[in-house]
């Protein structure tokens, strides 16, 4: 329909994965209840997906989804590596599942005439890999201290921040982030889907930290925590590395 008021588009989104290990419907709310404390505003309403792959008994579907609710994140539906009959008994209590694709870097082949003989061509495979596209930031830059309530955001930018991060702020950015100084709030880089943002800062003492929806609360970065550090995603998992 030339006219018509909608469209159907394939397109791709970063949402958040919650894997249970349990189906002790009070162990997850316990977990939650720690997790979300801890940053409230960085989970409120954001879409969540829940991995059933390592669980060894039947989860109550239903219940999972409200317990979600509950602590305010927009359930998305189901995933992970399960029985077809499974997926399918899902389906049918109205809920989604999502199917997880294997990315792998996209490759091209070509082929080159390496030799001719008798009337017969051999023929070469080459392959070359095609570098992930990435994208060119302009740099925000704020001077001072960011302080606690503040929100500053680099919109299709890297942030710069030339002071410390005070706890309860929150600096967000579509490229990396630079903190010369302390980072004790939040940090989000790559806000926009950008897997290849890295987070910097001087003196990691952060509450929490996240590139392309890959987050990490300040319990997993007590191995490198008073140090300077940047974050970064090696095969889709937030890794950390010591500056200096």
């Amino acid at each position: 329909m030339a006219n018509a008021s909608i469209e159907f588009k394939g397109s791709s989104f970063t949402l958040s994965v919650l894997h249970l290990r349990t189906s002790n419907l009070a162990d997850i709310r316990a977990d939650l209840v720690k997790k979300v404390s801890q940053a409230p505003d960085f989970f409120y309403l954001v879409p969540l997906v829940v991995s059933i792959e390592k669980l060894e008994s039947p989860v109550d579907y239903h219940a999972v989804k409200t317990l979600i609710e509950e602590f305010n994140f927009i359930f998305v539906g189901f995933t992970g590596s399960v029985a077809k009959e499974q997926r399918k008994l899902i389906r049918e209590q109205g809920f989604s599942f999502i199917n997880t694709a294997k990315t792998n870097s996209t490759k091209i082949n070509t082929s080159e005439k390496t030799a001719i003989a008798d009337k017969s061509v051999v023929t070469e495979t080459k392959t070359i890999a095609v570098p992930p596209q990435c994208n060119l930031y302009t740099d925000k830059v704020h001077r001072g201290q960011i302080r606690s309530g503040q929100q500053i955001y680099a919109k299709d930018q890297n942030l710069v921040v030339i002071g410390s991060v005070s706890a309860g702020a929150e600096v967000i950015a579509d490229g990396n982030i630079h903190v010369y100084g302390s980072l004790r709030g939040r940090a989000i880089a790559g806000a926009k889907g950008h897997h290849k943002a890295q987070i910097y800062c001087q003196n990691l003492e952060a509450e929490l930290v996240s590139i392309n929806g890959n987050y990490w609360l300040s319990e997993s970065m007590e191995q490198n925590w008073g140090s300077p550090v940047y974050f970064h995603l090696t095969d889709s998992e937030l890794t950390s590395s010591k500056l200096i």
